[in-house]
């Protein structure tokens, strides 16, 4: 699948947000939804339509 806008840091944390991520969140917790959600996946998510 071929996405044409790049994925930049904005375009993740807004992904990221929808599950409750802020830059305050306990790194832990950050760490948690960011290593859950990767490039690939967020591209996936978007394709689907999330």
């Amino acid at each position: 699948m071929y996405d044409e806008e790049p994925m930049t840091q904005q375009r993740r944390e807004a992904f990221w947000r929808t599950f409750g991520w802020t830059p305050d969140l306990p790194e832990t917790q950050r760490r948690e939804i960011e290593n859950r959600w990767s490039d690939p996946k967020i591209q996936e998510a978007e394709a689907l339509g999330f």
